[in-house]
């Protein structure tokens, strides 16, 4: 369901990083094949697991400037840390299965400190349409 309002919306990550957490490894996988995402090109990071704020961003930073779209499929509390920090204020919770696309314009994945970030898409599977 949200692999396609994802397509929908235009989500497509050039790179998708995966909690190896058995949910979150699944909704990687699933979401993979609804935006037709190469599954062998899915990433699983183990620091991702129930990873703070700093962990989801060193792993950001980790990722190679080839890249130009990141895809982070991960848990609370940090998640929902992590899209605050690039959209103050968007959330107290971040619902299971919540997609959000930021734009950000830099040419490197450095976060030491915060980005200007646009919010593009914060959707989640109990939305109704506006």
């Amino acid at each position: 369901m949200m692999g396609e309002r994802m397509r929908v919306h235009g989500i497509r990550p050039s790179l998708i990083v995966s909690s190896p957490a058995t949910r979150a490894w699944s909704t990687a996988k699933i979401i993979a094949e609804a935006i037709n995402y190469p599954r062998e090109f899915l990433q699983k990071e183990k620091s991702l697991y129930l990873a703070p704020l700093g962990g989801i961003l060193d792993v950001v930073m980790a990722q190679d400037t080839g890249f130009n779209n990141l895809m982070i499929v991960g848990h609370n509390p940090g998640l929902t840390d992590f899209v605050n920090f690039l959209v103050p204020g968007l959330t107290n919770n971040l619902p299971t299965a919540s997609v959000v696309s930021v734009e950000i314009e830099q040419d490197d994945w450095s976060l030491y400190e915060r980005p200007a970030a646009k919010l593009l898409v914060y959707d989640w599977p109990k939305k109704t349409a506006a």
